[in-house]
């Protein structure tokens, strides 16, 4: 490569050659005619995976047109620098005239980072610049490099760097170079500025990091211990040096298992521990090295964020537990994000990953505890009263309970309608669940009472039976202690109906007369009847016609007397069930018949729901196959209206049997079943779309 020096007027001959990278670049002068320079580091023999990422690296630098510079992002300890290195020793063909790796030492625990000027010192020396031909100025210095790489098809890869300002000076404008920069933060100034592009580290795929594991520890050991590595990819969830540390911990140590190695994982107190080899990485030390770079507030979130007991969480989640507004806990999970400490999950949702939630709680337990003491609760009290206005748009018909006051009304979702809060429960739900949980753990007891019941109406409707139950058993036992009986009766009513919808009338007949004993000592006529009518249903799956028609008749009594027209809605349409089951068809069609009138008056789409059901089974019963038909789909379309996938498959189903013994009906059931499969798998689906696949066609 010669280029005449302006300064002095003579030819400067240089090439680049390896040297150790271990910080800076060391290069030699050679004559003209050596090879082109390749100082990469050593490829690990145990590179996997990032099929995708490598051929879009490619892609870019054979590209003809483009900004010829691609940064490689990624959280820490994911393989910037292993993938980058991989990809350019795979990518030699494509650089003829040579290949520079440069340390930028952007997050050096014990190093500054190499300051541009600096850098562009290193990079001249590299290219074998005598001192004397060394331009006194930074920018002279500069003109220079770019002089010299001019018209040559290099590449250049810029390791570890901080941010964009320490990149931007380094980059060759020649359209035949190539420059890869890597770093631990997503560097947005040189997407503005210079147009680059860029490529994200994920964790690796399941399959990748098994491959990962086998090639440190063979494939009959892999064999062997295959629910071990399984375990083992779980608790790493893809993460390459967490599987790389694991592996070779068994791999060097005869007296370690992979089995023991997944115990300590599981501890989550002490999973880093597991992850860190004495004379080699320590991925707690890998995580320090983002954190430590983190402004003072966003650390605080870090560590907040720790605290919050759901799968993900949203800026009104943090600015709840932080105590700030919603626009800064905005701006600083975008921060956190851009540093690859969260990861955004979907529009405004982000997660932690497993190893960096643990990093976040030790940091959290080192953190003063008394600063910590109010955010679970605020939390609590957030997705309390979220939920509970979800809850209200979802069912408005249920008696509503007194509740905690609200502390953040200016964090609640606005939600406007069924369909929008049916969309926030299905994201928000294993949060409040988790919330629910949390608050049993740590015995804070309004919550723990609270949480579970605005989480019902949507575990009914999503056939949430265990959950329900569960949070429910410790909800009633929060009554108790708060010696709150009229809570206490209602709770137990709502689990008596969960443990009947699961199919354990018993549990459920056990849990209704326990609430009617209290409701008779209260004197709650309104209870009374609901608890009446609840028992009348469970003693009715449990096969005891006589006593449920009893109940029934008792609670519709109780029910005219206080005009109560949606429980006088339901108890006709639960004499319907009873007279069905006894054999009296006719006076079952009447009752549900009269169950339809209520309902339709009332506006109840869950009761019409329902009411068609039984319409379509005495249909049925009476060798009406085509009126029963035409039921089942209105009970399915007015189901999934109200969100109620449970029972809308179940109409759909009971409609596939029906039209398989039935021939003229319709011709055949792919709609249906493609209706089936796509509820089960809880597809998007509207309404009306349901309908198109459930309603047979003509010819």
């Amino acid at each position: 490569m010669n280029t005449e020096n302006k300064a002095t007027g003579h030819h400067v001959s240089v090439l680049l050659q390896a040297g150790v990278v271990a910080g800076d670049v060391h290069l030699h002068e050679h004559p003209a005619t050596r090879t082109a320079p390749h100082n990469l580091p050593p490829v690990t023999p145990r590179f996997t995976g990032r099929d995708r990422e490598s051929a879009e690296l490619t892609r870019l630098a054979g590209a003809e047109r483009g900004s010829r510079v691609c940064v490689v992002d990624g959280a820490p300890g994911i393989g910037k620098t292993t993938f980058a290195v991989h990809w350019a020793d795979s990518a030699r063909a494509l650089f003829p005239d040579g290949q520079i790796y440069v340390d930028l030492r952007g997050f050096d625990p014990q190093r500054p980072p190499v300051a541009p000027e600096a850098a562009i010192r290193v990079l001249l020396d590299s290219l074998h610049v005598p001192p004397a031909a060394v331009p006194p100025h930074p920018d002279g210095q500069l003109a220079l490099f770019r002089n010299l790489v001019d018209h040559r098809r290099l590449l250049l890869v810029l390791d570890n760097a901080h941010d964009s300002e320490q990149v931007r000076p380094l980059l060759p404008r020649s359209a035949g170079s190539f420059t890869v920069v890597t770093s631990r933060h997503r560097l947005d100034g040189l997407h503005l500025h210079n147009g680059a592009d860029r490529l994200t580290l994920l964790p690796l795929t399941d399959q990748e990091a098994v491959l990962l594991v086998e090639r440190h520890l063979g494939p009959r050991q892999v064999d062997a211990e295959r629910e071990a590595v399984r375990r083992v990819v779980t608790a790493c969830e893809g993460h390459p040096l967490a599987l790389s540390v694991v592996a070779a911990r068994v791999a060097l140590d005869p007296g370690v298992s992979l089995a023991a190695v997944v115990d300590e994982l599981a501890d989550r107190n002490a999973a880093l521990d597991a992850l860190t080899l004495p004379d080699g990485a320590d991925l707690r030390a890998v995580f320090a090295l983002s954190y430590n770079y983190l402004p003072e507030p966003a650390a605080a979130a870090f560590r907040y964020m720790a605290l919050n007991p759901g799968t993900s969480f949203d800026a009104a989640a943090v600015a709840a537990m932080t105590g700030t507004e919603l626009r800064e806990a905005r701006r600083t999970l975008a921060e956190l994000d851009r540093r690859h400490l969260v990861s955004r999950r979907s529009a405004g949702r982000y997660a932690f990953h497993h190893l960096t939630l643990a990093f976040a709680e030790e940091k959290a337990r080192t953190d003063l505890p008394e600063r910590h003491s109010s955010a679970v609760p605020a939390l609590l009290n957030h997705h309390l009263h979220a939920a509970n206005r979800a809850d209200r748009l979802i069912n408005a018909h249920r008696r509503p309970v007194d509740l905690e006051p609200c502390a953040r009304p200016d964090l609640l979702p606005d939600l406007t309608d069924r369909d929008a809060a049916m969309e926030w429960y299905a994201v928000e739900y294993d949060n409040v669940l988790a919330a629910a949980k949390t608050a049993a753990a740590r015995a804070i007891h309004p919550y723990t009472w609270q949480l579970p019941w605005v989480l019902s109406n949507f575990a009914y409707l999503t056939a949430r039976w265990r959950d329900w139950a569960d949070t429910h058993v410790d909800a009633v036992a929060a009554a108790r202690h708060l010696g709150n009986r009229p809570v206490e009766a209602r709770l137990l009513q709502t689990l008596a109906r969960a443990h009947s919808e699961a199919g354990e009338h018993a549990e459920s007949v056990k849990h209704y007369q326990a609430a009617l004993d209290i409701l008779d000592d209260l004197d709650d006529v309104p209870g009374e009847a609901n608890a009446l009518n609840g028992l009348s249903g469970a003693l009715l799956r449990s096969g005891a016609h006589d006593e449920a028609w009893k109940r029934a008749v008792h609670a519709l009594d109780l029910y005219t007397s206080l005009n109560d027209r949606a429980g006088q809605a339901s108890t006709h349409g639960l004499l319907g069930r009873v007279s069905h089951a006894a054999g009296r068809t006719a006076e079952a069609v009447r009752y549900h018949r009269l169950a339809q009138r209520w309902y339709d008056e009332i506006g109840d789409i869950y009761g019409l729901a329902h009411t068609a059901d039984c319409l379509a089974e005495l249909e049925l019963a009476s060798g009406k196959p085509g009126p029963a038909a035409d039921l089942l789909r209105k009970a399915a379309e007015l189901h999934h209206r109200v969100g109620n996938l449970h029972y809308a498959i179940q109409s759909c189903r009971t409609l596939r049997a029906l039209m398989l013994t039935v021939a003229d009906i319709a011709p055949s059931t792919g709609g249906l079943d493609r209706a089936i499969t796509t509820l089960e798998n809880r597809s998007p689906l509207t309404t009306a779309e349901l309908a198109a696949l459930i309603t047979p066609t003509v010819g």
